[in-house]
């Protein structure tokens, strides 16, 4: 029996949660000797990443990880998936981008608790009807394959959380009619460079959608056409809404009870009214609101960022910034997954100078006072510091997984760049995924709020930060200062923050018109 890999002896006496095995050492020692399967009798681990290898066969086994929520094997030559992957129960990433895989088995379906599937850069030619039972996706990716029909199980399952679809470069001919009614959280989709030809009416009804990429389609209408090359999205979604050909059968239901369909939802919109509780007061773009720049450097990083501002938060009330701080944490540990799809930060906005700017840099060039400390320091010399402290604390405590953030330590092993964000004084504010800075955080003085959610995905930053201001507002964070809030009634004050390129384009704003959608909950637009 070959001898254990160092990497995975480290794991198993020092109970390590997370394994990463990628790069050329681990080709070579896959080259020259078999896999190393005793990896999967280490049962705590929660993260497993075996990337950029030659590995084209993953050995019998890994359903023995019963704890994984997180597993990426992207960038190997794996002809195929096991099985047993479909029995990781708690798996909520699955990464199986840039492989040879020609097929996926229908046993995935099992893994009913996943958020996040990358299937990208493979030779798929269709995804199994039994992924209709994944209702927790939130994004889809199969870029880069050769899917021929647009996958029929995501207009067959109930997908209330799949906010973005990424299908852009295969063989589709068509888009099917029910996206509509099947996808009613869908905030983006890409089917870009495929050979669709016409797109459904019915796609303009999609409540949410705010992006759809169709260029490097042979698109019949010449005028829809033109304005998908142009890239302006609103006017491609009304434009469909209006002139997309629809299902003649649906026209003439919806034209026959159009006078009644009004009156009746008249008549429910002032019921909806009557019974509404807690509201949203959303503030438009100021002058003095800061504009958030985000550069080339963080795109391979930590690509996006979503900002916005809470005004006259209440958190000197008894026990507010406690529940607040736990709010972001609780967040992280579960719907961020650990903070390997998104991080939270919170900053006092009177410590914040002008402008924001979004980048990354070398650990050894990035400087900053971390949370809770008073030393300015290195990234560098931080990672160093935690890393020793969460070994030295582990073995005094005799635990078998890192508390705090020392947790999410490994998220940057080896990393080139880490992502900052800085205001025009210089002052680094955060450094995700690890820690805020100390000069700008909140406390029960604190009135206004900036807050940031960074992360890999547009659409799951927005349903973060979404989520983070609807449990806010339900906190009563926001309620007004003479008492009048209770358990029924909550208010919430929310500023626009816009996030641009160096050039000054604009890449989005939060919220937009699409965010915030929560049944129970006003929206009240103000100018100032």
């Amino acid at each position: 029996m070959a001898p254990a890999w160092q990497e995975v002896q480290h794991a198993k006496v020092e109970k390590r949660c997370e394994l990463v095995l990628s790069g050329p050492p681990i080709s070579k020692r896959i080259e020259e000797g078999p896999f190393d399967a005793s990896i999967f009798a280490l049962t705590h681990l929660n993260f497993l990443e075996v990337s950029h290898t030659c590995l084209s066969e993953l050995p019998d086994g890994i359903a023995r990880l019963v704890n994984l929520t997180r597993l990426v094997l992207s960038a190997n030559q794996l002809s195929h998936i096991p099985a047993e992957v479909g029995a990781l129960k708690k798996l909520k990433f699955l990464d199986v981008s840039n492989n040879r895989l020609e097929s996926l088995p229908s046993e995935l379906s099992g893994l009913t608790e996943l958020q996040s599937l990358n299937l990208s850069f493979n030779k798929l030619l269709s995804l199994p009807d039994e992924f209709k039972e994944m209702s927790h996706l939130i994004v889809l990716n199969f870029a880069c394959n050769e899917i021929e029909d647009f996958p029929a199980f995501l207009t067959e399952g109930k997908f209330d959380f799949l906010t973005e679809v990424v299908g852009n470069k295969n063989r589709m001919t068509s888009l099917p009619r029910a996206i509509e009614a099947s996808l009613s959280s869908l905030k983006v989709l890409d089917v870009s460079a495929n050979n669709i030809k016409e797109i459904p009416g019915e796609i303009g009804d999609c409540p949410k959608l705010k992006e759809i990429h169709l260029k490097d389609n042979p698109i019949n209408d010449k005028r829809l056409r033109k304005l998908v090359d142009q890239c302006h999205y609103k006017q491609v979604l009304e434009y469909i809404k209006s002139h997309g050909p629809r299902d003649a059968e649906a026209l003439q239901d919806k034209g026959g009870k159009k006078g009644k369909k009004k009156k009746g939802a008249a008549a429910a919109n002032a019921s909806d009214i009557q019974q509404v509780a807690n509201k949203f007061e959303i503030l438009q773009l100021q002058d003095k609101s800061p504009v958030v720049v985000a550069t080339d450097e963080v795109h391979d990083v930590r690509p996006y960022v979503v900002c916005c501002i809470l005004r006259q938060v209440q958190l000197h009330r008894e026990g507010m910034l406690r529940k607040f701080l736990t709010l972001q944490n609780k967040l992280h540990d579960t719907l961020c997954v650990k903070r390997t799809e998104a991080t939270i930060a919170t900053h006092d906005v009177s410590k914040v100078l002008g402008n924001v700017t979004y980048s990354a840099k070398p650990p050894q060039q990035l400087k900053l006072t971390p949370l809770g400390r008073t030393k300015e320091m290195t990234a560098h010399e931080l990672y160093q510091q935690l890393t020793e402290e969460a070994d030295a604390l582990r073995k005094e405590k005799k635990r078998s997984t890192y508390p705090g953030i020392y947790k999410y330590l490994y998220l940057l092993k080896d990393k080139p760049l880490y992502p900052y964000l800085a205001d025009e004084s210089g002052q680094v504010l955060s450094f995700p995924p690890i820690t805020n800075s100390q000069g700008t955080r909140i406390s029960e003085e604190t009135r206004d709020v900036f807050v940031e959610v960074t992360g890999n995905s547009l659409p799951f930053c927005k349903k973060v930060m979404d989520t983070l201001l609807i449990e806010s507002l339900k906190l009563g964070l926001g309620d007004p200062p003479d008492g009048t809030g209770d358990d029924l009634h909550h208010s919430l004050v929310v500023e626009k923050v816009k996030i641009v390129d160096k050039e000054g384009s604009l890449r989005v704003v939060y919220p937009s018109k699409t965010d915030l959608v929560c049944e129970g909950v006003a929206l009240e637009q103000h100018t100032t």
